[in-house]
């Protein structure tokens, strides 16, 4: 089988493509003065359904606590993904609808570095390799690009002969072997010198139900999490043998969080989180729930610790949970939404949800992605 049928993507509605740098609250800045009667009802209700004020106007639920760093704008497309690279919170990337595929870094001065341009429709996924060397993209073309981060060439392109390609991760242990996640609900592993696919697994049931895999995550150990387009989760082992991957086993399937078949935006392995004691996984679902739970093994299992309802959105909309990496941190939930505005959540007080306010009022459009660097409290975060 070779690495064609293209899904028809939803319209644009000519969304701009900004992405804004900013520095997340430092420990101890989320606490939250004391606010009339009026307010605290307002903060309360906010965890299912959050009460945003009109563009412009001050917040009453909480003092700044996002510091404004830098904008890239002027993108023709709205962004689709935004990745950082590992070990560093200065380089990032981010891919449009329009196919192509940004490189940029924080130091300052702030700038672009490099504009890839290879895909002919949206750029589903990123990922860096373990070195930061590489950058591997796929898209709902179907083609996955590896690309020399230096310098921005291509090293290699590969076409999917089943369709859209929608997540992509390097292995861990082997950069050279490339996983890919398909609309049509196979999870493969190439070669990145050869091109060839040496393992594939379909995902439980896929075939009869339709089911496509929207989400990969590296989840230790040699395994990987799969959510599919029903918000299921599937555990596979991709364990290296003398270095060299011989077969993808599925190991164990997780159905939807609570019964909500409903596609998610973005999935988020957590080695390490203080709420679950020991690993754990965010699913954020385009219904507008963002669901956090404690991995268990022996038997396999998931058991949900948090649960936020945000507005719901036309557009799936991407989260990220930052860690608390030590106990006077506390484990924040980052979230956009489709009026512009970004939610700043404290999962470690469920009772307590703080908005970010003007900090990101000059959004113009949907915030589509809400991203955060390795956990260093004074570094910037991107959306």
């Amino acid at each position: 089988m070779s690495l064609r049928s293209l899904m028809q993507l939803p319209p644009s509605h000519k969304q701009r493509g900004d992405v804004e740098l900013g520095i997340l609250p430092r420990p101890g800045s989320l606490e939250q003065p004391p606010t009339p009667p009026a307010s605290a009802a307002a903060t309360a209700s906010s965890l299912r359904q959050p009460a945003l004020p009109p563009s412009g106007s001050s917040s009453s639920l909480a003092p700044p606590c996002y510091e404004f760093r830098h904008r890239f704008a002027g993108g023709r497309a709205a962004i689709s993904v935004v990745k950082f690279a590992p070990g560093s919170a200065d380089v990032l990337a981010w891919g449009d609808t329009a196919g192509t595929v940004f490189l940029a870094t924080a130091e300052e001065p702030p700038r672009l570095l490099q504009v890839l341009e290879r895909h002919d429709a949206a750029v589903s996924d990123l990922d860096w390799s373990p070195d930061g060397n590489s950058l591997l993209s796929v898209g709902q073309d179907g083609i996955a690009c590896l690309w020399r981060a230096a310098d921005g060439t291509l090293v290699r392109a590969l076409r999917n002969g089943s369709g859209p390609l929608c997540c992509c991760r390097f292995h861990p242990s082997n950069p050279n072997l490339l996983l890919l996640g398909t609309a049509a609900g196979e999870l493969l592993a190439l070669n990145a010198s050869t091109g060839h696919i040496v393992a594939r697994a379909e995902l439980q049931s896929a075939p009869m139900s339709g089911v496509g895999a929207c989400c990969l995550e590296a989840a230790g150990d040699g395994r990987f999490l799969v959510a599919d387009n029903r918000g299921c989760l599937h555990l596979i082992s991709a364990l290296l043998l003398d270095g060299q991957l011989t077969a993808l086993e599925q190991l164990a399937w997780f159905p939807a969080p609570r019964g909500r078949y409903h596609e998610p935006a973005c999935l988020q392995y957590l080695p390490s989180c203080q709420l679950a004691g020991g690993p754990a996984v965010l699913l954020a679902l385009s219904s507008g729930e963002v669901v956090l739970a404690r991995l268990l093994e022996k038997p396999w299992r998931l058991e949900v610790l948090r649960e936020r309802s945000m507005a719901p959105a036309s557009a799936k909309i991407r989260a990220a949970l930052r860690p608390g990496v030590a106990r006077h941190l506390p484990e924040l939930l980052l979230a956009g939404s489709e009026d512009c505005r970004v939610l700043l959540l404290d999962l470690t007080r469920p009772e307590q949800a703080l908005q970010l306010g003007d900090a990101l009022s000059a959004h113009s459009a949907p915030v589509l992605a809400a991203v955060i660097p390795p956990p260093t409290p004074t570094k910037p975060c991107a959306v």
